[in-house]
């Protein structure tokens, strides 16, 4: 797989877009800076929940474990013993 050429063209669109963008931004008061650490508290703030998450689902499957294991483990035991047969 190659990737496509970057043409002038390509890089004169992107210039335009960054200004067309940057003018927005400015016009909202806003500085990259604080763009930068908005992205990164949020960033921060999704993977703490996933780890809270993580650590919540843990607990409750680990619990729901020992009764379904138990019960697959007995049920494949009968279905291998019946098929052996």
């Amino acid at each position: 797989m190659s990737l496509p050429k970057i043409t002038v063209s390509t890089v004169v669109k992107l210039l335009l877009a960054s200004l067309v963008v940057g003018m927005a931004l400015a016009w909202l008061d806003m500085d990259p800076m604080d763009l930068l650490s908005w992205v990164r508290d949020n960033l921060q703030d999704v993977f703490g929940n996933a780890a809270d998450w993580v650590q919540w689902s843990v607990k409750y499957v680990l619990l729901g474990a020992v009764i379904v294991v138990p019960v697959w483990l007995v049920l494949y035991l009968l279905r291998a013993a019946k098929g052996s047969k």
